[in-house]
This record gives C-alpha cells, structure tokens and sequence, in this order.
C-alpha cells in the first residue's frame, strides 16, 4: 500500500512529533534533574532505512539505543538513541555510570529512560488521536545506526520523525545530546492523519 503525503500531512505528522516529543523530553528532564533543550522535529517521506540508518549514524560512532514498539493509531517503533559518551554521561546523571560496561544497573537505567520517554510520548498522541496507544517493554543495543535499526525496527518505514535533543554542561555538569526517532508502520499511517482530521 502506498500513502501520498502532501504538505498539510506532513505538517500534521511533524505537528504530532513536537507534542509527543516536547512531553518525553519533559519527561527524561525530570528523570535526569536536568533541563534538555530539542530542536524542531524533522519529517521524512519516502525515507528508506538506509537513509534513517545513515541519519543516525551522523550522530557518530558507536551508538546506544533503547526501542519500544508502539500500538494502535500510532503502530511502528519509537527509539531514543545516544552516542555511547552521551549515554554513558546520562546513566550517570541517573547515579549509574557504565563505567565502560554496559550491564546490569547501567543498562537497566537507558533502558527506563527509553520507557519513559515512550510513555510520555505515546500519552500525548493519545490525547490528540483521542484512542488509546500501547507500548512493548523497551530494548536495548548498541552499534552502529544500521545495526541499532535492524535490530529494532522491524519494518523498513518510509517515514520518519526525528528530534534532536541536547543538555548543555559546566564545569561540574554533563553535556549530552541525542535522538529521538518514530518510525509509523507505513499501512497505518492513513488511519492516523484520519485521526488528525487532514484525511
């Protein structure tokens, strides 16, 4: 099935990232104690996953990720992901540097954060969809952007919804920046943009 998207859709779709995003950046912030910044989400038709996988990679190096499917009106994959140093400096913000290995309490506490910033995101599209939306327990990996995607998203997606987000440091606070990325399961974003009345 192929859906065209006009400017009023896509629009639409970028309109739903910044409410969903704006609310699981919220969300990490409070988690972290710490005030993130994000920039204005951007939108990509026809993307394939070569292309997220190259967009992702420009964060550079080896990344981590944490992945949560999401269900109903807004059917696909939801992904937080951060280069290792940016990662490793937000599990300690959570009071559990890595420390160089990625297990136990470290893993544990991206892998939270990854649940939260999908269940912020996820209860303010609910509200604008006005329908109820699930989402899978969060998992986690690390590598490169190919790698984090196939191993998370399960459809190749032709649209995307990326937004950057960043914590600025000091002399005693950590800095970091990362990605938030939605990935719609492309049969089902007709019944979405009914749901945000542009079909």
């Amino acid at each position: 099935m192929t859906t065209t998207f006009g400017p009023r859709e896509v629009d639409a779709l970028q309109e739903l990232a910044s409410i969903g995003c704006g609310q699981a950046i919220t969300a990490l912030g409070k988690l972290a104690r710490r005030r993130f910044d994000m920039d204005v989400p951007e939108a990509w038709v026809g993307a394939g996953a070569g292309a997220i996988a190259s967009f992702l990679g420009a964060l550079g190096g080896d990344l981590v990720a944490v992945g949560v499917k999401l269900e109903g009106p807004l059917t696909g994959d939801l992904l937080l992901a951060m280069p290792e140093p940016d990662a490793e400096s937000l599990a300690a913000m959570l009071g559990y540097p890595p420390g160089g290995q990625w297990e136990g309490v470290a893993e544990s506490a991206l892998m939270e954060s990854g649940n939260i910033v999908g269940s912020a995101f996820v209860t303010a599209v609910a509200k604008v969809v006005r329908e109820k939306l699930l989402l899978s327990v969060p998992t986690f990996t690390r590598g490169n952007g190919r790698e984090c995607v196939e191993r998370l998203v399960s459809h190749a997606g032709s649209i995307a919804l990326a937004t950057r987000f960043s914590a600025h440091g000091d002399d005693t606070r950590l800095a970091l920046e990362g990605l938030i990325l939605v990935m719609p399961e492309p049969e089902r974003i007709a019944r979405l943009l009914t749901h945000l009345e542009v079909r």
